[in-house]
């Protein structure tokens, strides 16, 4: 987890939807602590994209009460209704939605506030690699130079919270890899409390601290990642999420990918045999083993 210097969120909202078998009711009550990293995930349509929405105060729920922080930011029951403009917000959007006449320096100084500030925006774009191309346009940038640049500038102007809706599911692999690794790194960095919409079960096992899964507006799961799919749940031992790439030699050992490092290990021999090249793993080192250094599960896919 981040060092807690994001605000925390207290959270309660009731309000109607429209889905494709009919209206359902989204009710949620959350506390999140601060600088949690939280992922929200269920079905298209569950109301995760909404949630956000009414956090940033860009709909409007019946009735719903958010408290970020000290700050009060709605309460429909005492009429209150802090303005989008006025919340500590930075979003992060699948498309970017980067300004196309602003240069990539252009983007991250529009939102420090400040052009006598060349110092803060200089070590923001070197915090995502995008120094040596800071006088070039956004259409200029790969996909996920696009997403380093969107990402560094919600995060300029150390906003109390950062909202990610499913900003790198139009990412290749490789890159989506990589940027996980970078969303991470800056979380460590800058401590903000996130909130981060995601189908993606390797992601989310990368990246939170804590994952609630929606579905037809409830909450139907709140806890670990690693519990959320089927992992063993947390105890005493060490448990760590990879991926298997085969190669299983006359020792029993194989390769596995551990956060990015190749790692040869010997694995429980009953579950190796279901496993096929790309599976998740989660390993949990079992010094009580006779034999195997590791025991192995397959988290479960996400349905």
């Amino acid at each position: 987890m981040a060092d807690g210097r994001g605000d925390g969120i207290e959270l309660k909202v009731r309000t109607t939807l429209s889905g494709p078998a009919g209206p359902f009711d989204l009710e949620i009550e959350l506390g999140i602590a601060p600088g949690t990293l939280l992922a929200i995930t269920g079905p298209s349509g569950a109301g995760k994209t909404t949630l956000l929405r009414i956090i940033a105060g860009l709909a409007d729920p019946h009735h719903a009460r958010l408290r970020v922080g000290s700050a009060l930011w709605c309460d429909t029951q005492a009429k209150l209704k802090l303005p989008t403009r006025k919340r500590s917000i930075g979003f992060v959007f699948q498309d970017y939605a980067l300004f196309p006449n602003m240069t990539v320096r252009g983007n991250v100084d529009y939102a420090v506030g400040s052009r006598t500030r060349a110092a803060v925006v200089d070590e923001l774009l070197q915090l995502v690699e995008l120094d040596g191309l800071a006088q070039q346009f956004p259409d200029r940038l790969s996909g996920g130079q696009k997403q380093r640049l969107a990402l560094i500038r919600a995060l300029a102007r150390r906003p109390s919270l950062l909202m990610l809706d499913e900003p790198l599911s139009a990412l290749d692999p490789a890159m989506r890899r990589k940027l996980q690794d970078d969303l991470r790194r800056l979380h460590r960095r800058f401590g903000t409390t996130t909130l981060i919409v995601s189908h993606d079960a390797s992601e989310i096992l990368r990246l939170a601290d804590r994952v609630i899964r929606l579905d037809h507006g409830r909450v139907v799961f709140d806890g670990p990642p690693a519990a959320a799919y089927g992992a063993p749940a947390a105890d005493e031992r060490l448990v760590l999420v990879g991926e298997y790439l085969g190669d299983l030699d006359e020792t029993g050992r194989c390769s596995v990918l551990i956060d990015g490092h190749h790692r040869r290990l010997r694995l429980d021999d009953a579950a190796v045999s279901g496993l096929a090249v790309g599976d998740r793993i989660a390993l949990r080192v079992d010094e009580a083993a006779a034999s195997p250094l590791v025991a192995v599960t397959t988290p479960a896919r996400q349905r």
